[in-house]
């Protein structure tokens, strides 16, 4: 192998048939005396050999002459092959190591014809990067090497898991969210199709000897309710404007009658609809509030009374804790209403110390956060000790400001060039890397870049666990071959 050619940070690397196995994602250090630069391969063309359209066209020919017999007593055809069939491995330029210490900014070239170029090892590269695992997870393996990531790296880092349906992204979100909760972290799942409820479970059906005791999950209207007696006005208000769609006006009549109300006492359900029906205001007003106060009274989810019960759940869960909010059963109205409320309610105990720091796992965030959430999770949400991790197969979803933002991304097998489009935009690594490996991962392959990485990217093949995953795509057809 030799360099041939370099243009920007893009390494062109001339080889023959046959000189190294190669794959998408590899290390090649080229090094020369004490100086070695860190390749990383993203794809492999044909080197464009002048004259070999003609060559090509004439071995056409010959093959279409069936008695053609070629006469080479000197075996030169067969060097003349190999050299026609050379190839040009693309790679682009991660690092320059000096005597070995890393310099991500220095510019030097090694020789093209002295270099040597060797493949390196996913942890050899790490290791030279410099990271360390204080708190590992295990999460694949790279290289036939297993692979860790350190929780530190995820804890105050706004994270993105994305790809295809069925490639695996939500296999290592839950993967991450147990590696978290069994080092001590507590995890809050938006679980939207009841796939993380039995993560306290083995595959065969017994309790995990760890998980089991860590995982709560609660049903809203079933087993998480809240008493609006213990609530703030600014949640109640909230999730009627953006949840409900309530104008000012209602809702500056509303907040009058809440601290009437509050002054006097406690309030109930029905002292709130009752003040609402007598308290002189306009009519379209009253009418506006009532039916939207109708409406939430009945979901079920709020009741007379106090507490949500999650301060228990988090004192009794002080060395670890996977909290999934199932939120399959409820409709996308009461989606949004639980998720508004358990984002105000984690924020206020979070900002006060009530509770420590949290991770955030959110599967189709899009589906049930408001616009105005993601710049606050970037922003605010980030800076009080909520960690977001946002798990979606629809990356032209999540506003550009997210991907700028991100920290972390766990990037899946896509196709789509509008779904490559919008996630190229992610600052921590050039399109092109994007681009050319993310349409030829494997079903449970993943490259991952960011901080969690060292800011090198990474393909991985995520494990498989013992855990009650669930996850997969029920089938007609092969349910009923199975019986």
């Amino acid at each position: 192998m030799k360099i041939l050619r370099k243009h920007n940070n893009t390494v062109e690397i001339l080889t023959l048939p046959g000189d190294a196995e190669l794959e998408r994602g590899d290390f090649l250090l080229a090094s020369e005396g004490e100086k070695s630069l860190l390749l990383q391969v993203i794809d492999e063309e044909y080197a464009d050999i002048p004259g070999v359209l003609e060559d090509l066209l004439r071995e056409i020919s010959i093959e279409s002459m069936d008695e053609t017999r070629l006469f080479d007593p000197f075996n030169i055809s067969s060097l003349t092959m190999v050299i026609r069939d050379s190839r040009i491995i693309l790679t682009k330029i991660r690092a320059v190591i000096d005597n070995g210490r890393l310099s991500m900014g220095k510019v030097w070239m090694p020789s093209r014809f002295n270099a040597r170029l060797v493949k390196a090892s996913v942890n050899d590269v790490l290791k030279i990067l410099g990271g360390r695992t204080t708190i590992p997870i295990l999460i694949g393996d790279a290289g036939g090497e297993e692979f860790y990531i350190d929780a530190t790296e995820l804890e105050g880092k706004l994270s993105i898991i994305t790809g295809k349906k069925e490639s695996g992204k939500s296999h290592l979100a839950k993967i991450l969210a147990t590696g978290l909760t069994t080092q001590g972290g507590r995890v809050i799942v938006f679980d939207l199709n009841g796939e993380y409820v039995n993560l306290g479970l083995l595959k065969s059906g017994k309790r995990h000897p760890v998980m089991s005791d860590k995982i709560v999950v609660l049903e809203p209207t079933i087993n998480f309710r809240v008493g609006i007696s213990d609530m703030d006005l600014n949640v109640i208000l909230d999730i009627l404007e953006h949840v409900y769609g309530t104008p000012i006006t209602s809702l500056r009549e509303f907040a009058r009658i809440w601290n009437t109300l509050t002054s006097r006492g406690t309030i109930s359900p029905h002292e709130l609809i009752n003040a609402v029906s007598r308290f002189p205001m306009n009519e379209a007003v009253r009418e506006a509030l009532l039916s939207r106060l109708s409406s939430l009274m009945n979901s079920g989810f709020f009741i007379d009374g106090k507490g949500d019960g999650l301060l228990e759940i988090f004192s009794e869960h002080d060395d670890g804790l996977l909290l999934v909010i199932n939120l399959s059963k409820v409709s996308p109205q009461i989606r949004r209403v639980v998720v508004e409320y358990l984002l105000s309610r984690l924020s206020s105990l979070l900002f006060s110390g009530t509770i420590q720091p949290i991770f955030l796992f959110a599967e189709e965030a899009h589906l049930y956060l408001r616009n105005t959430y993601w710049e606050d999770i970037v922003t605010r949400m980030r800076h009080i000790g909520i960690s977001p991790v946002f798990i979606t197969n629809q990356p032209d979803t999540i506003p550009e400001l997210i991907y700028r933002q991100a920290d972390n991304i766990f990037l899946f097998n896509f196709t789509n060039e509008a779904d490559l489009e919008a996630i190229a935009k992610y600052s921590h690594v050039d399109s092109d890397t994007i681009k050319k490996i993310s349409p030829y991962l494997q079903k449970g392959q993943a490259i991952v870049i960011g901080k969690v990485v060292c800011g090198i990217p990474i393909v991985l093949n995520v494990k498989d666990v013992e855990l009650n995953m669930m996850g997969e795509t029920k089938l007609f057809f092969k349910a009923k071959q199975t019986n």
